[in-house]
């Protein structure tokens, strides 16, 4: 099982929409951008995890964004996405993670 590091909240979060992009800045000053597709590609809720586990080809559109986002309690983010998913939850640890592998940054 994988599990993700314990990782504060952080300070301030903006969902970009117009360039489908996801700005956190984190409570160590490190300022993450995160594409929406790059977040929905991760997606890491049941039916996303069987379909990769079983090679099921999953398209997903280059353009696809986020229409709203909400906090899950003190843990992380849901994201309802413009194609209909909605069912990920990411703890702040996995943001941080693909933050950290996939986003674009910039320190304080």
């Amino acid at each position: 099982m994988n599990t993700q590091p314990i990782v504060a909240a952080p300070k301030e979060i903006r969902l970009r929409k117009a360039h489908k992009l996801l700005e956190i800045l984190w409570q160590d000053g490190h300022r993450s951008f995160l594409s929406c597709l790059v977040l929905r590609k991760s997606c890491a809720c049941s039916n996303c995890q069987k379909a990769q586990q079983t090679g099921r080809l999953s398209l997903i559109d280059a353009e696809v964004g986020i229409e709203r986002m909400e906090v899950s309690g003190v843990s992380g983010l849901q994201f309802h996405f413009s194609d209909g998913h909605f069912r990920g939850l990411y703890p702040w640890g996995y943001l941080r993670e693909l933050a950290d592998c996939y986003g674009l940054g910039e320190s304080a």
